[in-house]
C-alpha cells in the first residue's frame, strides 16, 4: 500500500504465467497473478473467475513479516511483501504462495522513520519474470533474483543519483516499461537500465516527488507515462523523459499518492488531504482541460476503480469523519453512495464484485453496484488496521494490516 503524512498511502510489470502450484481442478477459471501494486493490468482489479464471494472461507495460511504498508504480490507460485522489524531493519519476504513456506528474505539496515505514524514500510515490490525489484523510502534500490534472494544489482536513488528523497520517503512501486525501470523519483520521474541499474535519463529536482507509481498509457501510438510530485501530475515521454504537459493539482502537506485513471482523452485524479478529485480532457496536444473538479472524492492513499462507467473507492482522510467506501458517476461527479462502515479500509475488484478489506480488518465481498454495497461474504481475517489492499491471485484473497500480520483465505 503507500501512505503519507502518519497517514498511509499505497498506496507493476506484465502479466506473468498463471502459478503452476495448483492443478488445474484446484484453480478457479481465468486464475492469474498479481506481480504488481496495481495487479496484472495495472488498474487495481483482476480478470479472475470462477472464485467464490459467499460462505465462509478457510484461512490457507498466516505469517507475520513487520511493521509496515506494503501490499502484497503473487507470481509464479510465490508471494512477496516488505516489511519492518520496528527498529533498524526492512526485509523483503518471499513465500511459497500455496502453503505459505519461507523460501527466503533480504533484509537491511533501515530506520523505523515513523514521522507522524508508527513507520515501517510503504512501498511494494514489483516482480518482472525472474526477478524483483523493490525501493526503501530512504532510497535503495534492489534488483533480487525472484527464486532465490540473491542480489543482481542495487543502487541508491539519493546517493547515486542525487534524487531528493520526499518527505515520507520513496514509496509506490518500481514500473517496468520495456528495458527500462521507471520510478517516481525527481520532478518527473527517473528511468534505469533494468538489466544493471544504469541510468537512462532523469528529471530535475526542483520539486519533491510524489509517492503514486508510474502510470503508462498510450495516446496515438506513443507510450506515455504520467508520475505525480508534490504540486500535481507530470505527463512525459517515458524513453527519454520529455516533458508534455504538467496539470497543477498541490494538496495540503504536498502528498500526491494515487495513480490517474486514463480512458481514451480523458485522464481522472483524486487525492486526499482536502483536494479532492478532478476529471480532465486531453487530446493529445497542449494542456489538459478540466471537465469537473470536485472534493465529494477524496483518495488519499489508493486511486478509486473504474468499472462500467462508475467510481468506486475510499472517500476521505485517515481518522477523520465521514471517510469511507463511496460510489461516484465518472462522467458527472455525482455520488451515488457512500459506505461509512468500511472506513478507511481499501478495495480491489474481480469479476464485477468488489473485494473490501474494512479498517477494522473485516473482509466484504459484495456486487459494484450504483445502488449501494451489499456485501454477499463477510468474515473478520486481521486486526486494525488495515489500510491495504486485499489482493486476489489465483483464487486466493491475500489481506495484510499494519502490524504486518497476513491472512491468506481460500476462495476457490
Amino acid at each position: 500500500m503507500r501512505m503519507l503524512s502518519g497517514l498511509p498511502f499505497v498506496n507493476p510489470a506484465p502479466s506473468l504465467a498463471l502459478a503452476f502450484a495448483w492443478t488445474f481442478s484446484a484453480s478457479p477459471a481465468g486464475a492469474e497473478d498479481w506481480p504488481n501494486l496495481r495487479g496484472p493490468n495495472h488498474n487495481g482489479m483482476s480478470t479472475e473467475t470462477g472464485w467464490k464471494s459467499s460462505g465462509e472461507f478457510p484461512v490457507a495460511w498466516k505469517a507475520e513479516v513487520g511493521l509496515g504498508h506494503s501490499a502484497i504480490v503473487v507470481a509464479g507460485g510465490k508471494a512477496y511483501t516488505l516489511g519492518h522489524n520496528g527498529k533498524d531493519t526492512d526485509t523483503l519476504w518471499c513465500f511459497n504462495a500455496e502453503t505459505g513456506a519461507e523460501i527466503w528474505k533480504h533484509s537491511y539496515p533501515h530506520p523505523l522513520d515513523d514521522l507522524y505514524f508508527p513507520g515501517g514500510t510503504t512501498g511494494t515490490p514489483t516482480v518482472d519474470g525472474d526477478v524483483v525489484y523493490s525501493v526503501a523510502r530512504r532510497g535503495q534500490l534492489f534488483c533480487l533474483d525472484a527464486k532465490t534472494g540473491s542480489v543482481k544489482w542495487q543502487k541508491h536513488l539519493t546517493d547515486d543519483f542525487g534524487c531528493k528523497m520526499p518527505d515520507w520517503g520513496f514509496t509506490g512501486a518500481p514500473r517496468v516499461y520495456g528495458d527500462l525501470l521507471l520510478l517516481n523519483a525527481g520532478e518527473s520521474g527517473l528511468a534505469l537500465k533494468k538489466s544493471d541499474g544504469s541510468l537512462v535519463w532523469q528529471s530535475d529536482e526542483k520539486t519533491a516527488a510524489g509517492y503514486s507509481v508510474p502510470q503508462l498509457f498510450e495516446r496515438e501510438g506513443k507510450d506515455l507515462a504520467l508520475f505525480s510530485n508534490k504540486d500535481g501530475y507530470t505527463c512525459v515521454d517515458p524513453t527519454n523523459g520529455e516533458v508534455k504537459w504538467f496539470y497543477k493539482h498541490k494538496t495540503r502537506y504536498g502528498v500526491n499518492a494515487t495513480e490517474p485513471i486514463v480512458i481514451g482523452d480523458q485522464l481522472f485524479i483524486a487525492t486526499g488531504y482536502g483536494k479532492g478529485a478532478a476529471l480532465l480532457n486531453w487530446g493529445g496536444t497542449g494542456d489538459p482541460e478540466e471537465i469537473w473538479r470536485s472534493r465529494d472524492l477524496a483518495n488519499q492513499m489508493n486511486p478509486s476503480l473504474l468499472i462500467d462507467g462508475f467510481l468506486y473507492g475510499i472517500h476521505g482522510d485517515e481518522g477523520k469523519d465521514g471517510s469511507g467506501l463511496k460510489c461516484l458517476v465518472m462522467a458527472s461527479g455525482e455520488t451515488k453512495w457512500l459506505d461509512e462502515s468500511v472506513a478507511h479500509g481499501a478495495a480491489t475488484a474481480a469479476d464485477g464484485k468488489l473485494i473490501v478489506i474494512t479498517e477494522s480488518g473485516e473482509l466484504q465481498i459484495g456486487a459494484a453496484s450504483p445502488d449501494g454495497f451489499k456485501p454477499t461474504f463477510k468474515q473478520s481475517v486481521l486486526s486494525p488496521k488495515c489500510w491495504t489492499i486485499p489482493v486476489l491471485a489465483n483464487g486466493r484473497i491475500y489481506c495484510r494490516n499494519s502490524k504486518g500480520e497476513i491472512a491468506v483465505l481460500d476462495a476457490r
